[in-house]
């Protein structure tokens, strides 16, 4: 009998088997989130950055997740597990679990689409509105 051997295992992200939920935020953005224009995603050795008009609204690696909500947004969501305001300034959480279960998967889910929206609504308060 012949093991067969997934040469390719060692690649891709490991899953949570149960769920089916990777475990790697990037990766799970990716998956779930809205990143359709006007956002951009620069992935580099130091994890992904989401931008809106060049400037970052939310970072992730492996199961590091960091967000800007605003300071009250941020305040009631590092209240809950595994969430901590992050060094990137006023308004930036980080969540950071042991592994992304569901709780967590939805979590980032919805705190990078709020900040997307607050991100995309900045961007479109400075856009100079069009002479006809």
């Amino acid at each position: 009998m012949t093991d067969d051997v997934d040469e390719t295992a060692g690649d891709d992200p490991p899953l949570d088997h149960e769920e089916g939920i990777p475990q790697d935020m990037a990766l799970l953005l990716d998956e779930t989130a809205d990143l359709d224009d006007p956002v951009e995603v620069s992935a580099a050795g130091d994890g992904t950055t989401y931008l809106v008009g060049g400037r970052p609204f939310a970072w992730a690696r492996g199961l590091a997740f960091e967000v800007q909500l605003g300071p009250d947004i941020a305040a009631a969501a590092a209240r809950t597990p595994d969430a901590t305001f992050s060094t990137r300034g006023p308004g930036w959480i980080r969540l950071e679990p042991a592994e992304i279960e569901d709780h967590a998967a939805d979590r980032v889910v919805a705190w990078f689409e709020m900040a997307r929206r607050i991100a995309v609504g900045r961007l479109v308060k400075h856009t100079p509105a069009r002479q006809h």
